[in-house]
């Protein structure tokens, strides 16, 4: 199925009808010398496949034997080791990793880079198209999977800001016959082509619906022939025609001169007479990936030629044996007579019933009627006989057990330990050698397998970079802990991410060069699984463990082994009354509510001890100084009763200081009070003294004044 890359460039667009005649010239000639060169390995593949899918035998061997009525049997070996394979990397999974290697990468953006390569792998369900391209290879010696641009909404709304944007997927090439690669690929994992078609066979009247705007949807007999491998009766050939366009330049620094080049990627869509759209793309690699078997170069006829080995390929032979043992056993077998007893004609008249029943019902006895010897009438002929007559089995099984074991060795499975052996071995370290044992003979796929996901896997970074380009733009990301987390990229600023924390938090997705390798651990259900099993086999000793480690360990120990089973809610409240770090919180937690309990039992009895003061003062003349000196008392109060609310663990000390505060209080309010009579006992006394001046000037005024008014004596 053809595919066509969206570009930001020129998406959809076809080219003007000027275009330059020589890339097509250029597309027909590479699309002959790739098909030429790569014919007798797909056919290769074919047979291959044939084996496979269960028919060895050549089409012509078939007939001839079919037509003499004999048999063209097979037992199926080598479906099981191809299955063994593939799902040996179904349980260990390979994954892309990306570390910083310079130019403004941190540990920061490595870890971006990371959670959107684990993001594209898991929206694409890239497993399934990295162990489609596994099985193609160990079928049929090469396998295929692509790396491509879509955009996320299929239909926006004018003003949607997500209109135009893109994200990476990757996605399996169902048919590896429909790649056509670069035959002069210098790297093992055919990273530098230069050239790769992929093709696509459609009906005539799909093509005129697919693309209503070429310039040519009909087809005439010069087109035809220029284009003969292009178009046919009932079909064209549309093909993608991927292509690395370099450019040499020049770089000259202190005195140095250096020549490098600069490497674009452009996609084609063409019909071989028409260029039906150009899309460029962004990185340096054509984002087809290639999965290749074991591959030698071999002189033939004074020329060298590829072969690519898979996995069945050095296997058909001893295939077909056994499919040619199988077949030519069964014909012994059948040879055995169907009739179970023999005997002369009369022999049978007088007990018919019984020897008709006499394969499928017990009888005490059965009779024979005597039939006189023609040649001897004195004599009777002799009783019925059952023929006798057995394959040689024996012979046949020991044969096949041989081509057997040349299979296994031809698929580099090795034929030893027997099952019996490995059902007696007890050792789970022993089990694991011999499975890496019986690996060992076919790694190098495995090792191809790794070097297309770690190239798979720089592509996709550069795919990101180019899809997630837009400012502000919000994502959710896959984490490895199987876990989900949304951020907003390329943010012009930095921003506060955890308002607890303070942590600011930045994802600048194309910042940083970046190193991509292949992570092969276990998944993180797989880790999951695995320490789950371990702390079941050390629950099986926990009484050593609590006499060794402590009862405490023990019983973290039974937590994350109750946590680890996933038994929802119950069970996660089962694992932290197990926990004793959430039991020395909770104690905690219990022994700060009662001593705040506590606390506010003291609260109140203060509360009533100052309103009994209050009380007391009433109608008293206090100073304006105690007033002051009060109501900074009364503040003082009111924030120590709600630091002691909020801050539990100081309380004690808080209650000391309300105690030493109370006392003073206390000592300050009685010396007011004992003041405040003596100020008042003083002025009394001033204003009864007062009184007795005044009555006594009084009276002394009163007598002055009477002696004024006295006529004076005569003397």
């Amino acid at each position: 199925m053809r595919e066509k890359q969206d570009s930001k460039m020129d998406d959809n667009e076809n080219l003007p009808q000027g275009r330059d005649e020589e890339l097509l010239q250029e597309i027909r000639e590479y699309y002959r010398y790739f098909k030429t060169y790569w014919e007798e390995v797909r056919k290769e593949r074919q047979i291959d496949l044939r084996y496979i899918c269960g028919d060895p035998w050549d089409p012509k061997d078939r007939k001839t034997r079919e037509d003499d009525g004999g048999l063209c049997l097979n037992h199926d070996e080598l479906n099981q080791y191809i299955n063994q394979a593939v799902n040996s990397m179904r349980q260990n999974r390979r994954g892309i990793k990306i570390e910083p290697r310079g130019n403004g990468a941190t540990d920061k953006t490595a870890e971006l880079q990371q959670d959107l390569a684990r993001t594209t792998e898991y929206r694409s369900k890239a497993q399934s198209a990295y162990l489609r391209g596994y099985q193609d290879m160990l079928e049929g010696s090469y396998g295929y999977f692509r790396v491509r641009r879509k955009y996320v909404v299929d239909d926006p709304e004018p003003d949607d800001p997500r209109a135009f944007d893109q994200e990476t997927e990757i996605a399996p090439i169902l048919n590896a016959d429909s790649v056509l690669y670069d035959p002069e690929c210098k790297q093992v994992d055919w990273s530098d082509a230069r050239r790769v078609f992929v093709l696509d066979p459609i009906p005539k009247d799909d093509f005129r619906q697919q693309y209503p705007d070429a310039r040519k949807t009909d087809f005439t007999a010069d087109d035809m022939k220029v284009a003969k491998d292009w178009i046919q009766d009932k079909t064209i050939l549309v093909a993608e025609y991927w292509k690395v366009i370099t450019t040499v330049k020049e770089f000259k620094r202190n005195g140095k001169t250096r020549r490098a080049t600069e490497k674009k990627v452009v996609q084609y869509i063409t019909n071989g007479v028409e260029i039906l759209e150009e899309n460029p793309q962004p990185g340096m690699e054509i984002p087809i990936v290639s999965m290749v078997g074991l591959t030698r170069y071999v002189e033939e006829g004074g020329n060298i030629k590829i072969k690519i080995f898979g996995m069945a390929r050095l296997a058909r032979d001893p295939q077909m044996t056994l499919a040619y043992l199988v077949s030519q056993e069964t014909e012994e077998f059948s040879m055995c007579p169907k009739a179970p007893v023999m005997g002369y004609a009369g022999q049978f008249e007088t007990d018919a019933d019984n020897w008709q029943d006499l394969n499928r019902k017990r009888v005490s006895y059965i009779q024979v009627d005597p039939v006189p010897d023609p040649m001897n009438p004195n004599q009777v002929l002799p009783l019925p006989t059952r023929p006798q007559y057995t394959p040689n089995s024996q012979a046949y099984e020991i044969a096949k057990d041989s081509v057997r074991r040349s299979i296994q060795a031809a698929m580099g499975i090795s034929p030893l330990p027997t099952a019996a052996q490995r059902d007696n071995e007890k050792s789970g370290a022993a089990l694991d050698k011999i499975q890496s044992q019986e690996a060992l003979g076919s790694y190098h796929f495995v090792d191809s397998y790794e070097a297309a996901v770690a190239r798979g896997g720089r592509i996709v970074e550069c795919y990101n970079k180019a899809c997630f380009d837009r400012e502000g733009r919000e994502v959710g990301l896959q984490l490895a802990n199987d876990s989900r987390k949304v951020v907003t990229l390329n943010t012009a600023e930095p921003y506060l991410a955890n308002p607890q924390t303070g942590e600011m938090a930045h994802y600048p997705v194309g910042d940083g060069e970046h190193d991509v390798t292949v992570s092969a651990g276990p998944s993180y259900q797989s880790q999951r699984e695995a320490v789950g099993e371990y702390l079941d086999k050390l629950i099986g000793q926990i009484q050593e463990i609590a006499q060794i480690c402590g009862p405490q360990a023990a019983a973290k120990l039974l937590s994350l082994a109750t946590k680890m089973r996933e038994l929802g809610p119950m069970g996660d409240e089962l694992a932290d009354v197990l926990d004793p770090q959430k039991q020395d919180q909770n104690q905690q937690i219990q022994g700060m509510q009662q001593q705040a309990q506590q606390q506010g039992q003291v609260l109140q009895a203060m509360q009533a001890e100052l309103q009994k003061l209050q009380l007391e003062k009433a109608g008293k003349v206090i100073d304006n100084q105690f007033k002051m000196q009060l109501e900074r008392m009364e503040q003082e109060n009111k924030l120590a009763i709600a630091e002691i609310q909020t801050k539990a663990q100081a309380m004690n000390e808080r209650l000391q200081a309300y105690d030493d505060m109370m006392a003073q209080f206390h000592s300050q309010a009685h010396d007011a009070g004992m003041q405040a009579q003596d100020q008042q006992h003083q002025a009394g006394m001033a204003q009864q003294q007062q009184a007795a001046a005044e009555r006594q000037q009084a009276s002394q005024q009163a007598a002055e004044q009477t002696q004024a008014q006295q006529p004076p004596q005569a003397a």
